[in-house]
Parts: structure tokens; C-alpha cells; sequence
């Protein structure tokens, strides 16, 4: 499992946070590891602005594979599906130059955490989905969700694509702070504030409660999904990180201890670990063999 392909229910998910987050864990559990994005749409730079917050988590330099365009073969300016985009600069689309660039990767480092551009059912081409690109690969597939009120629709459906293609799951990451709602911070209203602004006040309370009512129920109508459907896949929780310098923050999530979890849940230092273990023992294991 020298690739992993990163792909989530819908854009603006939390695709790049959680390529970024587990490669810094696997960075620091002793694992070679890089981070690719298939194609970057919307971007201002030569650079993909993905890969740049990748090495922001990960806490390391832009790498000369970065430079070299090979951790994104394609970068387009436009904000569209990636066949538009090109379409709008004039640039041939090739999927073969994105599989030469991970072939290139594999061969420099451990692992490959490979970010899909927008959902999983994206169009790469006008003939070939995202999906089909994973398929054609046969990597294993990390899927991102969050808690919004499409998202076990989304959810369901990206599995059931997953499913039907005989596709490997490897783990669904669970992003509760996803399009967080814009509230009021009640704790730094004054008394007469929050008298003055009683319903402004009732709409922040009544919202938040429904979020978090919305953030605990998604996670376990989809944690008892994957327990019946996918038994074999981790759940995983992806903290909040938030960025402000040069320094990353995090806060890891709070998981609702009195309800019974029916899904086993990892954090992502736990699930880094995890693939880490796998990967080292493998790799001592085959030097061994190769030895005798």
C-alpha cells in the first residue's frame, strides 16, 4: 500500500487538511512519506496552493518535487472541474502524465498520498471520472465526509460507487468542523448585549444545537453503515487545524463518550500509527527475505 488516494463526498470537504495532517503523523512515526494532488483547479500560483498547505501540516520546505511540477502535473487557474479548466487555458489533459508522476514519487519515497481534485465522481475528462481514474489504479481509497445536512447522502452514494467498482476502503475521516455555521460568540457579550440582542442571541443557541445535534447523529448513522457495509474500514476523527503565521494549530475532536460507538473511532495520530506499523514491518520484512 505505497499509495493512498485521498477523496472526499464533495469539494471544500477537508481533502487537503487531512492529506496534510496524516503525512505529518507518518512523518513523525518514520515513514518516507509525500503528498500529490492529481490536478489543481483554481490555483493563482505555478505551485499547487494544496501541496503548499500540505508542506505548511507536514512542517516541512516546498521539496524539489514540488518545484518540478511533479507532485501536480496540472495546475489551472480557472475554479472548475478539471476538463473545463484545461479547456479554458488551451492545455491538453493527459492522465498518463499523472501516473508517471506517481510512479516518479513511489520511487523516491515510502508512501504516496495522492489528493483528488473536488469529489470522488469529478470529472477528470469528459470520458473519465474520478472514480475511474481510482479504479484504473487500484490504490486504496481514504474517503473525507463532514456533518452537513448532505452529507450522509453524499456519503452513502460515494460508498455505493466505491462498492460497486470493487474498490478497497481503507477509511472514511470524519471532519466535524466542516462548514461550521457562522454564530454570534455569546461569551463575549456583555449582560446588556445579550438583553439588547435577545433574538440574535435564541438564533446562535438554536443554531448550534442543531449543529451539534446534526455533527453526533451523522457520525453514528455512518459509523453503524460502515460496521454492517464496511466492517474491515477505519473511521477516523480529523482535528481542527487552523493556521495562523507560520505555526498550525490543532484541536482534536470531542467524540460523545456516553453513546455507544458501533464503529470503532481513531484518531489520526492512532490511524497514522497504524499504517505506519504496516509499512515498516513490511518493508523490514521483504529485506529480510531479500537477505536469504
Amino acid at each position: 500500500m505505497s499509495v493512498f488516494f485521498i477523496t472526499g463526498v464533495d469539494s471544500r470537504i477537508g481533502k487537503t487538511y487531512a492529506t496534510g495532517y496524516l503525512a505529518k503523523h507518518l512523518l513523525e512515526n518514520g515513514v518516507n512519506v509525500i503528498t500529490q494532488k492529481l490536478i489543481e483547479t483554481g490555483c493563482k500560483g505555478n505551485i499547487a496552493e494544496d501541496i503548499i498547505t500540505h508542506r505548511h501540516i507536514m512542517q516541512i520546505p516546498l521539496q524539489y518535487v514540488d518545484h518540478q511540477y511533479v507532485s501536480c502535473p496540472f495546475v489551472f487557474r480557472a475554479a472548475a472541474p478539471p476538463y473545463m479548466a484545461a479547456s479554458l487555458e488551451n492545455i491538453p489533459l493527459y492522465p498518463a502524465r499523472i501516473t508517471v508522476a506517481t510512479q516518479q514519487l513511489k520511487l523516491q519515497y515510502e508512501m504516496v498520498l495522492l489528493e483528488t481534485s473536488g469529489g470522488i465522481m469529478t470529472p477528470l475528462t469528459e470520458s473519465l471520472l474520478t472514480i475511474d481514474y481510482i479504479a484504473e489504479q487500484g490504490h486504496p481509497v481514504v474517503l473525507v465526509t463532514s456533518a452537513t445536512l448532505e452529507s450522509i447522502n453524499h456519503t452513502l452514494l460515494a460508498l455505493q460507487a466505491i462498492a460497486q467498482r470493487g474498490l478497497t476502503l481503507h477509511a472514511v475521516i470524519y471532519n466535524q468542523y466542516q462548514h461550521s455555521a457562522a454564530t454570534v460568540d455569546t461569551d463575549e457579550l456583555t449582560p446588556d448585549q445579550v438583553l439588547q440582542n435577545e433574538q440574535l442571541y435564541k438564533e446562535s443557541f438554536d443554531t448550534h444545537r442543531v449543529r451539534n445535534t446534526l455533527l453526533k447523529n451523522t457520525r453514528l448513522y455512518l459509523q453503524q453503515y460502515l460496521k454492517q457495509h464496511h466492517p474491515e474500514t477505519f473511521w477516523v476523527e480529523l482535528p481542527y487545524i487552523s493556521f495562523s503565521s507560520q505555526i498550525s494549530h490543532y484541536l482534536k475532536p470531542e467524540v460523545e463518550k456516553k453513546n455507544v460507538i458501533s464503529h470503532p473511532a481513531y484518531s489520526m495520530e492512532k490511524y497514522a500509527q497504524e499504517i505506519a506499523d504496516n509499512t515498516l514491518y513490511a518493508e523490514s520484512l521483504y529485506k529480510k527475505i531479500a537477505k536469504k
